[in-house]
């Protein structure tokens, strides 16, 4: 909300353009829409730039006139006077930083700072925003020139724009914990299933690769001296590459788009199977909603989505491509082993094994493996042991794979979004070319990611804009106080 007397000189800045266009009606002046565009954006950019450097020295001369008095009693004296540079959404503004000192104490204080409500701070939140709202999309050059293009004037290095990403990912990281947090927290609400809570809920999850390094010292031959870098003078490192996995889940209602994401680093397991509980408890999760949980059907996959769901009634679904997937290493393995039938390929077998799980005889599947497995060697401990694991996976999994009934009810088979979830929440960023991350910043990106897809993008940053103007009631106190 404007000001009462800038309220009102913007309605005379309105009643002036208006009367210079009835007074051009040939178009002189403003010849076409896109000319009116273009100037008033113009003017944005330069009224917008002049207002905020207006109040900063305004502000810095009110500073320097009411200094109030030191901890001694004694009148603070100006000391000396600062300049630094406030970057904002229309350009940079010069601040001049009054610093007053007391002598006899020896106390020294900035009084500007509790009128501008802030200490020395260079980058806008505002332009923050704008920054870490696209280096959470595309490379940071790419970023920080974009940024160029949209805001005339705000010129940022992308180191800088990096920097902001981590920080703020962090602070990212910090909220969606207290949302999830504040969601597991309904589920001690009584009487919550009369509130309108869902019937049905699908959750899908799934691990994908993404690129991770590190800075490693180079070795040297014994005796000799590592070269060090030329500015530093430390001893210079090589980048080591490997993929690491990030954990993705989602949960939606069926037959609707809406959903919601979570992304968690390689090392956050169990943690990325409490989000999807609490995102449940988000879409209206109650202990009479029929969960339907879509994943590979490996050992601590399924026992831990069906330990964040045993409060209600839960189904496992062995997630169709992972089955597939699955088969066709199996048919390998009897192949190799010489266990097909005769004018019987692998890749025969494995689709008459699907064809036999779809319709419930998984059974038979598992006795073929556990067989190839007993001829595969005299003892356990010289047999092929992939076959045994094959012929564990699918037994487990035996009331996860009747593809056909689950189709009749309607039910998905393949946890087919979660798969997408990896290439436009994940990889649209993560795995860009070139793009390699330290792990222990991987869950910054995520977690900028993870607010964009779930739409809460707006709710972070009017938290971050709440905690700046909390800080901010923090510096007028202390002016106020030592006035």
């Amino acid at each position: 909300m404007l000001p009462p007397d800038v309220d009102s000189i913007l309605i005379t800045l309105k009643s002036r353009y208006r009367n210079c266009l009835l007074g051009c009606a040939e178009g002189d002046a403003v010849p076409d829409l896109l000319s009116a565009e273009e100037q008033v954006s113009e003017l944005v950019r330069t009224l917008g730039h002049d207002l905020l450097q207006i109040f900063v020295t305004v502000r810095g001369a009110q500073a320097k006139q009411v200094r109030g008095l030191c901890s001694c009693g004694r009148p603070a004296a100006l000391h000396r006077t600062t300049k630094w540079r406030r970057e904002t959404p229309f350009g940079p503004v010069v601040v001049e930083d009054p610093y007053v000192y007391c002598r006899a104490c020896r106390s020294g204080d900035r009084p500007l700072h509790g009128l501008l409500g802030t200490d020395r701070e260079t980058w806008s939140l505002l332009v923050q925003e704008a920054a870490v709202d696209l280096v959470a999309d595309e490379p940071a050059g790419k970023a920080v020139a974009k940024l160029e293009r949209h805001h005339p004037g705000v010129e940022m290095e992308r180191t800088t724009a990096l920097r902001m990403l981590h920080e703020h990912g962090g602070h990212a990281r910090d909220f969606i914990g207290r949302k999830l947090e504040v969601a597991r927290q309904l589920v001690e609400r009584p009487a919550r299933a009369a509130d309108g809570g869902a019937d049905e809920l699908e959750v899908e999850w799934d691990g994908g690769m993404i690129p991770v390094a590190t800075l490693e010292p180079i070795e040297v031959p014994e005796g000799e001296e590592p070269e060090l870098t030329p500015v530093r003078g430390l001893p210079k490192r090589k980048r080591k590459c490997r993929w690491e996995e990030a954990k993705v889940g989602l949960v939606q209602k069926p037959g609707e788009v809406d959903r919601l994401y979570s992304a968690r680093p390689t090392d956050e397991l169990d943690e990325s199977f409490d989000d999807l509980f609490a995102l449940a408890l988000l879409k209206g999760w109650t202990e009479q909603t029929e969960v339907r949980g879509l994943a590979d059907g490996a050992l601590h996959i399924r026992s831990r989505m069906e330990e964040v769901f045993n409060a209600g009634p839960f189904r496992f679904i062995l997630d169709r491509p992972h089955c597939k997937e699955h088969l066709s290493s199996a048919s390998e393995l009897l192949g190799a082993e010489g266990a097909l039938g005769e004018g019987v390929t692998p890749k025969l077998w494995a689709a008459d094994a699907l064809g036999r799980i779809e319709t419930g005889d998984t059974d038979s599947v598992v006795a073929e493996l556990t067989r190839a497995w007993e001829r595969s060697g005299p003892d356990p401990k010289s047999r092929n042991d992939d076959l045994r694991r094959e012929a564990a996976y699918f037994d487990r999994n035996s009331d996860a794979t009747r593809y056909a009934d689950f189709r009749a009810e309607g039910w998905s088979t393949a946890s087919s979004e979660v798969e997408s979830a990896h290439r436009h929440v994940v990889q649209a960023r993560v795995k860009i070319a070139g793009a390699w991350w330290h792990p222990d910043n991987v869950s910054n990106i995520l977690a900028l990611r993870v607010l964009k897809a779930n739409g809460w993008w707006q709710e972070y940053w009017a938290e971050r804009r709440d905690a700046w103007r909390t800080r901010a009631e923090s510096f007028a106190e202390a002016r106020r106080a030592a006035a």
